[in-house]
């Protein structure tokens, strides 16, 4: 979920990235939704009209409506007056006086008719013998009131409210700045990056959860913030509001427990060796989080992987194909065999291979989650999952069928396996069991015995349980899915992917910082139990 970003700023409406200033504490978030609109409706009644500058937001005017404010990307000919104004107050004083706008390009004019083409324009100039010349409005925002053009604004405008902005009933902190882009409208929230917060961290993880999870959250969230200013500095902001950077849903995602959160660590953050550190994060790891470099391309210091033995609450998933689907999306022809590999380490899948007509294929890294996004259901919930073929059920019964017990320890015995698919040919490592009181037993060293018969046979050499005493199941009709790192056409209709976790795998795990809390530990030990080598202050 989290990854780059910029901060920008404009000067007479030029754009210029906010992180060349020190200290800054701004950010330009892109409102997504309207990240690409011809127009955009605002519900406040009132509006401050300004600028942003490198000292935050600069006042115009106040201006106020009995309907609503509409902004419009416009390119249109008109008639702007040969002089112009030293404020917006008296240039839009003499506007009214010719039933005409204010036009804003570092200057203030006054500019009379919307025209569609030069000759219009020109036709009325002489019919009213003004004073002035034909302009040509591109890169330009138009503000409405009243169903009336107001002013013309080259490149961008910015508004507030002392209340908050509203859009389509959604309020935000700060100030709204409108963007001139490719002929339409970039809506951007510029804010403090502590209010941005609010939104954010309410937004990423339950408001309900422990309050330690919820500070270490925030700190986090605001080393990623800091961290990541000019991800998306060519869309004309910092971070867009969505799982790419941080979801931000402005004040209406607000909850106090998160304010609170937030406040409480104001100002810290994370460092390795005496710098920020960029802390992504993400839902769950499934009990292993991820290397940097296993993930993306670099390597880095503090994102290793470490054994997420606490974690509580991982999301388990499953995801079937048919070869069919493989041809499609693998690039190789039809797929005549599909090989995984998972690191002996995490169990996070590592290499993805097809095998196809022509030729084949490997898929590494976010590669083998991203493969998927264009199928029913999207990319991958995590690469911590193994392969299946099928399902099987496990029924231990002796000469006389009678209920056999498995007993921890070594053991000798033969189960029976019932495919449910037909698919003999199984390549089996590991076994986990759940059983009937919540026990898990674990099978290593199986043996085939019978590869060719719909019933199988398979030795058991080992046998280890999740309970620590001496025990005694009866594992009667346990399903159980049969891995396998590789899997033939010819050997099944379909392949499942069995998974644990849901994100990238780097960082702070949010399912596990909440399990860390309800152990007791504090925020910046759940920091520290994450990113490897950092300090809190």
């Amino acid at each position: 979920m989290k990854k780059l970003s910029c901060f920008i700023i404009f000067m007479l409406f030029v754009i210029m990235p906010f992180n060349v200033l020190a200290n800054t504490q701004y950010i330009s978030v892109g409102l997504t939704k309207y990240v690409n609109v011809n127009s955009l409706s605002i519900d406040n009644k009132n509006l401050e009209i300004g600028k942003i500058t490198q000292n935050g937001f600069e006042k115009y005017t106040n201006l106020n409506t009995s309907s609503r404010f509409i902004f419009k990307a416009v390119n249109l000919y008109t008639v702007k007056y040969a002089f112009n104004f030293s404020n917006y107050d008296d240039a839009m004083k003499t506007a009214s006086n010719f039933d005409g706008y204010v036009y804003f390009d570092g200057s203030y004019n006054v500019c009379i008719g919307e025209f569609s083409s030069k000759d219009d324009a020109s036709r009325f100039l002489t019919s009213k013998k003004i004073s002035g010349d034909i302009v040509y409005m591109d890169s330009s925002i138009g503000l409405y009131k009243d169903n009336k053009l107001e002013t013309i604004f080259k490149d961008s405008i910015a508004i507030k409210d002392n209340e908050a902005i509203s859009i389509q009933g959604k309020k935000y902190r700060g100030a709204i700045n409108l963007l001139f882009k490719n002929n339409n409208i970039v809506t951007t929230n510029f804010l403090d990056i502590e209010e941005y917060l609010y939104g954010v961290v309410a937004s990423e993880m339950p408001s309900s959860w422990e309050k330690e999870a919820l500070k270490a959250q925030s700190v986090a969230a605001r080393n990623y913030s800091y961290s990541n200013l000019g991800l998306h500095k060519n869309d004309g902001y910092d971070v867009c509001d969505t799982i790419h950077c941080q979801v931000y849903n402005g004040i209406l995602g607000e909850k106090q427990s998160t304010t609170d959160a937030v406040n409480e660590t104001k100002g810290v953050m994370a460092y390795y060796n005496g710098e920020k550190i960029n802390a992504v994060y993400f839902s769950s790891s499934g009990g292993y989080t991820d290397d940097a470099q296993n993930v993306w391309n670099d390597s880095v210091p503090y994102l290793r992987a470490i054994r997420d033995e606490y974690e509580f609450g991982a999301k388990e998933w499953t995801r079937s194909f048919t070869f069919e689907e493989f041809d499609k999306i693998a690039n190789v022809g039809k797929v005549s065999e599909v090989i995984l590999e998972n690191s002996e380490t995490t169990g996070r899948a590592t290499s993805l291979k097809f095998i196809g007509s022509n030729g084949e294929k490997e898929y590494k890294k976010e590669e083998i989650r991203t493969l998927f996004s264009k199928t029913i259901g999207g990319s991958l919930d995590s690469r911590n999952f193994k392969m299946a073929t099928g399902t099987f059920s496990l029924i231990n019964k002796d000469k006389n069928n009678q209920n056999n017990q498995l007993k921890q320890g070594n053991v000798n015995k033969f189960v029976n396996v019932i495919s449910k698919d037909g698919v003999n040919k199984y390549s089996v490592d590991n076994l986990f069991v759940k059983t009937k009181d919540e026990n898990v037993l674990k099978v290593n060293e199986i043996k085939f015995i019978d590869k060719n018969s719909k019933i199988n046979k398979i030795e058991i050499n080992s046998l280890s349980s999740t309970n620590n005493n001496d025990m005694q199941e009866n594992i009667q009709n346990i399903s159980q899915n049969v891995y396998s790192s590789s899997i033939k056409r010819e050997d099944a209709k379909n392949v499942t992917f069995v998974g644990r976790g849901w994100g990238h795998g780097v960082g702070l795990s949010q399912y596990g910082a909440n399990s860390l809390a309800k152990k007791g530990y504090k925020y910046d030990e759940i920091l520290k139990y994450y990113y490897t080598d950092i300090e809190v202050k």
